[in-house]
């Protein structure tokens, strides 16, 4: 995550270095809505990391069972979150993006 907040920077650089004056407010848009994409992203991946319900997703869908099964649904991205209903800990979680594990935890 760390190399593409250095290749926005870079791309940024760039641009207000080479542009002209309406393309480069443009481009500097795009960037900047890239990058706040990204922290969104590793926020809500370092969240699961640890165990805690994402900031930037909503409720998708619940499963009322003795393993309670959440599904919360991010801009591009999908977590899905394994509760124990008896203890009311989270057993498990894992962040989907194009159908891909990008982040996970088990305990």
């Amino acid at each position: 995550m760390l190399g593409i907040f250095i290749l926005l920077i870079i791309a940024m650089l760039l641009v207000v270095k080479f542009c002209k004056k309406t393309l480069k407010i443009v481009l500097s848009i795009i960037i900047i809505l890239v990058t706040l994409y990204c922290i969104v992203i590793s926020i809500d991946m370092n969240r699961v990391s640890s165990f805690r319900v994402p900031i930037f997703a909503i409720v998708k869908q619940e499963d009322d069972s003795s393993m309670k099964t959440i599904i919360y649904q991010g801009l591009g991205y999908e977590i899905r979150m394994i509760r124990d209903v008896t203890n009311d800990k989270i057993i498990e979680m894992e962040m989907y993006m194009f159908d891909k594990v990008i982040a996970g935890a088990i305990k």
